[in-house]
């Protein structure tokens, strides 16, 4: 084949190294090139680029393309929702409504706790001004405008979230920036006055991030020794917030008594207001809006006069004996219903519901009275002789005695150590010389020490009950077990055995043990609301009725939603038989001649009444007196009112608790429409 025209013949395809020669699309070197000479430039030469460069800044590409994306990420999705909240905060403002909390009434419909407007300033911290300087120009206006310290203003809106902080180990800048992103409202400036929230209110278009709060806040009604029982409200704790997502660390929420075991009931929902502002923070339109809901109102079965009575009677009887503390409760005995439930000394629940003072607090506190403690359910305290009525009915059914079995009391009882006989036990009773030969009416009437250690532990030719059977009636009765009334502070409070004691100390039961818990002593504790619990089951032939504190609930259109029923927890282990002779003992305490209450109890109250006495022995050494009970229910064929009344440290029952179980039932029973209305 003949060479080309121009130029030369040669490979067609370039090696490593060698020249390439540009050609046209035949092949052909262009014109121009094949005419030039020799050593002039014969056409372009390339040398082929290396592809490692290309993958480096392919590689930077996608690392920067990578970072771009991881930070889109986070600011979409990690941090999305606070971001948006950033964002929309710049233009919208959300205003909360607060639900009026419900109101607590006595069973006439007298009002315990009601609700007073409170004008608290709160702030957004991410709603603040980014520029610290100007932040704090916004702080001192703020305190311009409610009389506040510039840096207090700085210290609720910041300070305290960096203190907060420490614990991360975060620098202050870090804590800070932190603290300036929260979206939820801040408390800075509680309980304002009425003149100054107003003048505030007018200018928070001047003051960014900071608003003015109407909250409700309790007003309690006249200190009728019913404050433990009541309970108060304070701002949402820390650990509040942990449990209900749905508070604010402005809200009020429910503490102890009442206020706190019904505050789901009591609480309501706040409604929000979402409004659009300018670019000065005027509202320009509301874009959304949902109205509160106010918490449901509850009618407690406790009636106010009779309370006030109890109170004032207990009081008196206290100041008497010279006592720091007492407490008494009244329930019917038929439904569980408390009508009455009185801790002295008392304490003013209005100190709580704006903000207790340390200074208050600590006074509360150290008080010897121990005014903020609901001893009548949360107390335990040895029972004394108001224990026996149950002993007694438990000696019935087991057999143990008749009503015609007696025993001589003679003062006490000697007891002979089995392993030996050179030992002896001596077990006294209250009076030296004796009270003589009793049966178990009697018994109960002069209130025999020798007729219950005999009943309960055993002596000459009757067994006894014996710890077991006795620990068992006991916790028949609802001894030794909470009593299921509807607020958080009860006790269970104790019924010993031997399982408890071996445990406890690592020593047996004696016979000792067994006499102590059959006269309330030893190692038996138990509450006021318990042994009103107990003696009812006495009253009303034999059952265990659960206490309750609501009577009812309304809505917020007054309508009833709620009725508490009876409940009983316990019936049928003791016979009506066997309970008509404890009733007919209970009953000689304060109509026989002999009886321990005998007799100004009749001669005061229009209607026949049964009773017991009790003096419980708080101190061996006999430095502190004893603790003085009394417990009755009323009328006595009909039952409509159980009484326990309790006078600590006071003396003898039938001289301090007595008159004050006396006073009140004298003052029920003579008002028009009887006792329990």
């Amino acid at each position: 084949m003949a060479g080309p025209l121009f130029g030369y013949g040669g490979e067609d395809r370039p090696r490593k190294g060698r020249p390439t020669i540009k050609r046209d699309q035949g092949g052909h070197e262009s014109w121009a090139d094949a005419i030039l000479p020799a050593d002039a430039e014969a056409g372009t030469i390339e040398t082929p680029t290396s592809r490692r460069s290309l993958y480096i800044l392919v590689a930077a590409i996608l690392v920067v393309a990578g970072l771009l994306v991881a930070q889109l990420v986070q600011l979409q999705v990690v941090q999305g929702q606070r971001n948006l909240g950033l964002a929309e905060g710049n233009r919208l403002r959300q205003k909360i409504t607060r639900a009026p909390r419900g109101l607590i009434y006595d069973r006439h419909k007298k009002v315990l706790a009601q609700n007073l407007a409170s004008f608290d300033i709160t702030v957004i911290p991410s709603l603040l001004p980014k520029d610290e300087a100007t932040r704090q120009q916004l702080y001192v206006k703020v305190g311009n405008l409610i009389g506040k310290p510039a840096a207090e203003i700085a210290a609720k809106s910041e300070t305290d979230c960096v203190t907060a902080q420490l614990a991360r180990k975060l620098t202050q800048t870090q804590s800070q920036r932190e603290c300036l992103s929260r979206v939820q409202p801040q408390l800075v400036a509680p309980n304002l006055e009425r003149e100054t929230a107003l003048g505030f209110d007018q200018a928070t278009t001047t003051v960014p991030g900071f608003s003015l709060d109407v909250n409700p806040i309790r007003q309690y009604g006249e200190d009728i020794g019913l404050s433990a029982i009541l309970g108060y409200t304070g701002r949402a704790s820390q650990q509040d917030l942990q449990n209900d997502r749905t508070y604010l660390p402005t809200d009020y929420v429910g503490k102890l008594g009442i206020e706190a075991y019904y505050e789901q009931v009591l609480r309501g929902q706040n409604g929000t207001e979402q409004t659009e502002v300018d670019a000065s923070g005027r509202p320009v339109k509301v874009l959304a809006s949902t109205p509160a809901s106010a918490g449901s109102d509850i009618v407690l079965s406790i009636d106010s006069d009779l309370q006030k009575t109890l109170r004032d009677a207990i009081t008196r009887q206290m100041q008497a004996a010279g006592s720091k503390r007492a407490s008494g409760i009244a329930i019917n005995p038929n439904t569980g219903e408390v009508l009455a439930a009185v801790n002295a000394p008392s304490y003013d629940n209005n100190l709580f519901a704006g903000g207790i003072s340390q200074k208050d607090y600590t006074k509360l506190v150290s008080d010897p009275g121990q005014p903020l403690f609901n001893k009548v359910m949360a107390g335990a305290f040895p029972t004394g002789s108001i224990i026996k009525p149950l002993i007694g009915s438990a000696a019935l059914q087991e057999h143990v005695v008749s009503q015609d079995t007696t025993v001589n009391d003679t003062g006490s009882i000697v007891v002979t150590n089995k392993y030996d006989p050179n030992v002896k036990y001596t077990y006294r009773s209250y009076e030296p010389g004796g009270l003589g030969v009793v049966n178990i009416f009697k018994a109960i009437a002069v209130s025999s020490d020798v007729y219950f250690f005999t009943v309960g532990g055993g002596y000459g030719n009757i067994a006894g009950l014996g710890v077991n059977r006795l620990a068992s009636y006991y916790q028949k009765f609802g001894l030794g077990r909470k009593p299921g009334i509807d607020i958080a502070e009860q006790t269970a409070g104790r019924v010993p055995t031997p399982e408890w004691k071996k445990k406890l100390s690592g020593e047996s039961w004696t016979l000792g043990d067994t006499y102590n818990i059959s006269i309330g002593q030893g190692d038996l504790l138990a509450s006021p609301l318990q042994m009103a619990v107990a003696e009812s089951a006495v009253a009303n032939g034999g059952k265990v009725v659960k206490p309750h504190l609501l009577r009812e609930v309304h809505d917020s259109l007054g309508r009833t939603t709620q009725t508490v029923k009876p409940e009983v927890l316990g019936q049928g282990f003791i016979s009506p038989y066997n309970l008509d002779i404890i009733r007919s003992g209970m009953r000689q305490v304060v109509s026989a001649s002999y009886g321990t209450a005998c007799c100004f109890i009749e001669k005061q109250v229009p209607v026949a009444v049964a009773a017991k006495t009790g003096t419980a022995e708080t101190d061996p050494t006999g430095n502190r007196k004893p603790h003085a009970w009394f417990t009755a229910f009323a009328p006595y064929d009909n039952p409509q009112i159980e009484i326990v009344v309790l006078i600590e440290n006071s003396g003898e029952g039938a001289q301090f608790a007595a008159p004050a179980v006396r006073e009140t039932l004298a003052w029920c029973f003579s008002r028009p429409g009887g006792c329990v209305q």
